[in-house]
């Protein structure tokens, strides 16, 4: 039997009664959980306010609501929960433990759901017993994610398991890891390298990659004087001339997570060309065809229901990739242009679809090692703070993966930072005042409806929630429109304050260069690119590094490149009247609006997904906006996976 229907089978969906469920894994949030939840029509409660719990519970009683409701919970002690609420309800546990018993429960708590039916067919099929801590991670590093560290005998087994790992392998839980690198430190071949930067930091990792290209291309070529390169033995030990190793280096110069570098004398026929620089733009076209086959090769393929949130991910940042390239590259085909278009149409209907069916799950699952949703943010960062870091979150208004992608190639340059990117999910609609208030409380878009459509209130709402993580007010900063402090030292007076511990800055100028953009998405990555060099974004990245922090770097919303279909005619029926939203208060209004645009936008489902009552958003899809007719815009509101999934990436200094 499925684990979900072992869980599912504690609780009767008909009965006219309250659950408190002891859930300390976020398992009711788990998908097909969640989506039998919302089929039985119950109501699911994980709000830590008693008020609010008060409120939700007297308004069932009132409306003599016969389905269940359902409170989740850590654990049923939690004193939160009223008395009366907790002495009338029925309590259960959803412990996974009870389900794997097998497994240390520690250890389970550990891993993403995905991975509890894969373990209990493993744990049926070879039936380890009771395991401890240690035999736990075994289990899972063999079973699990398919290592098994006794085979890897030799540095080329090794280069191996770590591109995996990093490229394709998806996130492994910390202790996992640990596990792994003190498995590996037990073979003297092995004495040379240093585990504890490569195996967890797949910066590091790309970093000792890129020093391993430049060797292999000196072997090509006839050089006088050999580099001494800082990694293992100094010496080349990455396989390169690997038929299997070739393909991933292809895809990593693809990706830009490999840098062509500057080499003569090599054939324009070798396949390493892809690394190199070439003036005359070869190396970039040649980018530009390879991944441009690949994610064809990959979307022809895709099914919604093979997709998750970190599928998502990577491949938002690989069309953000390549969509800056077409738009960088200006001897591309006409077959190459539509081909690319054809590529972003389909990614958006298979993205618009499994958003809808998904977005709930996202909501309340928790992320393992980074956040998956903005509003998770803060929780992740006081875990930081609490290990005593300074922590500079910098969120950038309405950047998108093309512009991350610039922002990208500036910070690569600086030989002083480690860069570790991930990604996260906006708030649906994508506008600027849900998603960043969500990031700046670290709460949902229903607990602030007062100030739903407005930013005035985020500082307060970043101030309140740090002091009530333990912080001082002199211990946080907020700041909006940073851009316009251009020079580095009044940027330096801005932040320079030794007490800060929690500082968040907002830099308004993508979002602010992107409405009334006339020249498309071109035209704004053209201004970014230029800015970037105006304002000495790297710099100012350096300012903040030298000062001791941590620097997070993301995005409200992203954009989307989208063509008007002509204005609604509808008077004041609208509360907001975006590019590529409306938000009504009245769902009348919006099934009447939605009815107009035959397919081209879709109603969300605001109070399933979020958002406060009464709140009716119709969102665009694809490339529509609510413009004149054949304009031209760059915009944002919609579900597209270019609005919808935000970069996330993590600065440190080199140790």
């Amino acid at each position: 039997m499925d684990w979900q229907k072992e869980l599912l089978g504690k609780l009767d969906f008909n009965a006219k009664q309250c659950f408190i469920i002891s859930d300390p894994e976020h398992l009711c949030f788990e998908p097909l959980i969640a989506e039998r939840f919302e089929q039985a029509e119950v109501e699911l409660v994980d709000d830590s306010d008693p008020i609010s719990l008060r409120f939700i519970y007297e308004s069932r009683l009132e409306k003599n609501n016969n389905k269940a409701l359902i409170i989740t919970c850590a654990e049923i002690e939690d004193n939160y929960i009223p008395f009366d609420i907790t002495f009338n309800a029925t309590n259960i546990n959803f412990h996974i433990n009870e389900i794997i018993p097998e497994l240390e429960v520690e250890t389970l708590r550990s891993i993403s759901p995905v991975y509890f039916q894969p373990l209990k067919e493993a744990i049926s099929s070879y039936r380890p017993g009771k395991l401890g801590r240690i035999a736990s991670l075994d289990f899972l590093l063999r079973h699990i994610f398919k290592i098994a560290p006794e085979i890897i005998q030799t540095e080329v087994d090794l280069v191996r398991l770590l591109i995996q790992k990093h490229y394709l392998g998806g996130e492994m839980p910390e202790a996992i890891e640990q596990r792994l690198i003190a498995l590996l430190k037990l073979n003297d071949t092995f004495n040379g390298w240093d585990f504890d930067r490569l195996l967890p930091s797949k910066a590091e990792f790309f970093e000792f990659l890129q020093v391993q290209w430049t060797l292999y291309l000196e072997t090509l070529v006839s050089v006088d004087e050999l580099k001494e390169p800082p990694w293992p033995q100094g010496k080349l030990i990455v396989p390169f001339d690997d038929q299997d190793v070739q393909v991933y280096v292809d895809n990593l110069f693809a990706d830009g997570l490999l840098k062509p570098v500057n080499m003569e004398g090599i054939s324009k026929n070798h396949w390493a060309v892809i690394g190199i620089i070439s003036e005359d733009g070869t190396s970039q076209l040649k980018r530009f065809s390879h991944l441009l086959a690949r994610l064809n090769s990959v979307f022809l393929q895709e099914l919604v229901n093979d997709l998750s949130a970190d599928i998502w991910g990577e491949h938002a940042f690989e069309l953000g990739m390549l969509n800056a390239l077409g738009h960088q590259i200006k001897t591309l085909s006409a077959s190459e242009i539509t081909s690319l278009n054809h590529l972003n149409t389909k990614v958006d209907h298979l993205f618009e679809e499994w958003l809808f069916e998904k977005f709930g799950g996202l909501i309340s699952l928790p992320a393992i090692r980074h956040p998956n949703m903005l509003h998770k943010i803060p929780d992740w960062l006081n875990r930081k703070v609490q290990d005593d870091k300074k922590i500079c979150l910098l969120v950038m208004d309405g950047m998108g993966f093309q512009q991350w992608s610039l922002f990208r190639e500036s910070l690569n340059s600086c030989s002083r930072i480690t860069m570790e990117e991930h990604y996260s999910f906006a708030w649906v609609p994508t506008i600027t005042s849900i998603s960043r208030q969500s990031m700046f409380s670290g709460k949902k878009p229903y607990f602030y409806a007062d100030s739903l459509l407005t930013t005035s209130k985020e500082s307060k709402l970043w101030q309140a929630y740090w002091e009530n993580n333990g912080l001082t007010s002199k211990e946080v900063l907020y700041a909006k429109k940073v851009e316009d402090r251009a020079t580095n030292e009044s940027f330096s007076d801005l932040i320079s304050n030794r007490h800060i511990k929690a500082l968040g800055l907002v830099i308004n100028f993508v979002d602010e260069q992107m409405h009334g953009m006339k020249a498309g998405m071109s035209g704004l990555n053209a201004v970014v690119s230029d800015w970037i060099v105006t304002w000495k974004f790297e710099e100012k990245i350096n300012i903040l590094i030298d000062l001791g922090y941590e620097v997070i770097i993301t995005a409200d919303h992203g954009n989307q490149e989208a063509i008007g279909c002509g204005a609604l005619r509808e008077g004041v029926k609208a509360e907001t009247k975006g590019e590529r939203v409306r938000i009504y208060d009245s769902e009348n209004a919006a099934t009447s609006s939605n009815d107009l645009l035959d397919g081209k936008v879709l109603k969300w489902p605001g109070k399933k997904y979020g958002l406060p009552e009464g709140r009716f958003p119709l969102v665009s899809r694809g490339t529509h906006a609510f413009v004149k007719e054949g304009k031209k815009i760059v915009g944002h509101g919609g579900i597209s996976l270019h609005e919808v999934v935000v970069p996330l990436a993590v600065i440190k200094r080199k140790l």
